[in-house]
């Protein structure tokens, strides 16, 4: 029986009988010198992904390494998840050194079986009593299946995204310009401030649509006939505008739905409570990844193109205007939230 078993949408109802455990050993361990030393898990890590990597012949996105509990579970058990979506399954032998390095890693006082997840980035651990009424020997395509990376199923999770905003997306929201056109001045004056000109942007939209998948909105075109930037400002260039968004955007790709979604957040339901989408335009620098946004996906109670605050230090995009012209308004004087929290200038 082969051990390479592709990943298909039938795989959770697979049993033990359907899986080739073959025995590999792990011949990349050195001499264990210091049973202290922090980066011992690592090195454990390691071997165990090259050697998977290595008997597999493909590439190894993420590694599930299963301890016994000496009563269900006897032997040392790896199932590699591989680039190109199938399962390496092996049983990895207990030998001397590979008894010293496992008794350094692993808790002794822990009794039960314990699942290790590895990958070049992460080293993690949990009981395999936290799946549960799933066990590794009776439900084992479903156990396997619970640790699934997100490349396997990056069709189905796009669509769940998908699904999930469609029905909020209103890319035709409007502004009065010429408002627009007198507060942003305006404020210039006000603060003294010096604009880098308006320039030509075609390029920068036929690549923001290119990777979006829909136009760059009408507002922010406007808004960008008046600068292009501003100088040691928080308001942003139209190329500063498409490369943060190009960096949340991927943010988004990476993530699934259930990551994206905060439900124990509120926001009085005018944003979504997400922690990015693609819909969310920044166009204001608060700084140390934090950014002032057009919403073109309000929530129920929200409106397109009204101004939300989002970023690193945020779970959720909060409101922050009901429009652009709003929110230029609320730069001007000595009194407004931005002005006392230093997000307008930046030396």
């Amino acid at each position: 029986m082969n051990n390479s078993i592709k990943y298909s949408e039938d795989f959770k109802l697979l049993k033990w009988d359907d899986f080739n455990f073959e025995p590999i050993k792990i011949e990349t361990l050195p001499i264990l010198e210091d049973p202290e030393h922090y980066k011992n898990s690592f090195t454990f890590r390691d071997a165990l992904l090259k050697a998977v990597e290595k008997a597999s012949g493909k590439n190894l996105l993420n590694l599930i390494f299963i301890t016994p509990d000496y009563e269900t579970i006897h032997k040392f058990y790896g199932i590699g998840y591989l680039e190109d979506k199938t399962l390496f399954t092996v049983e990895i032998e207990h030998t001397p050194i590979f008894e010293a390095w496992f008794t350094v890693i692993h808790d002794e006082q822990h009794k039960s079986a314990t699942i290790y997840t590895f990958s070049k980035s992460c080293y993690s651990s949990q009981p395999a009593s936290n799946l549960k009424n799933i066990t590794f020997q009776e439900n084992t395509g479903a156990f396997i299946d619970e640790f699934i990376p997100n490349q396997f199923i990056a069709e189905k999770l796009a669509k769940e995204k998908t699904d999930f905003i469609s029905p909020f997306i209103q890319l035709e929201s409007k502004i009065n310009l010429e408002e627009v056109k007198q507060s942003f001045n305006a404020l210039i004056l006000e603060k003294g401030l010096t604009i880098h000109s308006p320039k030509n942007n075609e390029d920068i939209y036929v690549k923001f649509e290119k990777e979006a998948g829909f136009p760059f909105p009408t507002i922010i075109k406007e808004y960008l006939t008046l600068h292009n930037g501003i100088d040691r400002c928080a308001i942003m260039s139209a190329e500063d505008i498409y490369k943060e968004w190009k960096q949340w955007k991927d943010c988004y790709d990476d993530w699934t739905q259930e990551e994206l979604l905060d439900t124990y957040s509120t926001n009085k339901g005018k944003a979504l409570l997400m922690y990015t989408t693609p819909y969310w335009i920044p166009f204001f620098d608060l700084q140390n990844g934090n950014f002032l946004a057009f919403d073109f996906a309000p929530n129920t109670k929200g409106t397109a193109g009204q101004i939300i605050r989002y970023g690193a230090d945020q779970e959720i995009g909060y409101i922050e205007a009901e429009d652009l012209n709003t929110f230029l308004k609320s730069l001007m004087g000595n009194e407004g939230e931005i002005e006392e929290n230093e997000w307008f200038y930046i030396e």
